[in-house]
Order: structure tokens, then C-alpha cells, then sequence
């Protein structure tokens, strides 16, 4: 016996969330070394919004020679600043960042889910 099977169609929309509170800029660079700076490639793609497919933004495409840049700045400030900062002092800076992400979390989550279409929580 034979069954049919029911499909559904579903309707894409965006979000109910406001986005009022959201800053998305028209194009991201790469953070290197304490500033931004363009890919050494010149590449960017567009992350696009599922729901409705229009453009966010522009992003910077990193390559390894901008990977590399980045891990050498990283190492540099790892062995002339942070290594040698008493562990109370980078205490201080990590939660001074935990507590930055968690005032930012709800925008964190708008724009993840106009990023991804996954809904939020």
C-alpha cells in the first residue's frame, strides 16, 4: 500500500525582533594588531540574511598571509605585555571582556540570527 507523503510549505520571514539596537556596519576589515586593516588579498563575501536574502554586510576574507600577521601581533603582545602582567591584572581585563559580552549578548544574538536564520532562544 502506497502512502502519500504531506509536504509543507513553509512561508520565510524575518524575525520578529526588533533590530532598533542592532549596529551592522556595510563592510567588516580584519582586527590585526590593535587595528583594523584590509585583507592583503583584497577579497570580501557578503553574509546574507536567509529569511529574506538581502546583503548585511561586506566582509573581510582572510588568507594565511593575514592569519599569519595576526598570530605573530598575537605572539608579540602574548611575550612583551601579557606574560609578564600579574595574574590579578589579566584577571581584571577578562572579566572587564566577560562583562562587555554579556551587556552585548541580546545584540550578539540578533545579529547571529539574522546571520544564520537560526532563531533565538
Amino acid at each position: 500500500m502506497a502512502t502519500k507523503k504531506k509536504t509543507t510549505a513553509w512561508a520565510l520571514a524575518p524575525a520578529p525582533e526588533s533590530t532598533d539596537h542592532v549596529r551592522i556596519d556595510k563592510q567588516y576589515e580584519l582586527f590585526i594588531n590593535g587595528k583594523w586593516q584590509k585583507p592583503k588579498s583584497g577579497k570580501y563575501f557578503d553574509t546574507i540574511n536567509p529569511a529574506n536574502e538581502q546583503k548585511l554586510a561586506r566582509i573581510a576574507e582572510a588568507n594565511e598571509a593575514d592569519v599569519d600577521a595576526a598570530v605573530k601581533a598575537a605572539r608579540k603582545a602574548y611575550d612583551t605585555v601579557w606574560s609578564r602582567m600579574p595574574a590579578s591584572e589579566r584577571a581584571k581585563y577578562i572579566y572587564r571582556i566577560a562583562r562587555l559580552l554579556q551587556e552585548k549578548a541580546r545584540e550578539f544574538a540578533v545579529i547571529e540570527s539574522l546571520d544564520g536564520g537560526k532563531a533565538i532562544r
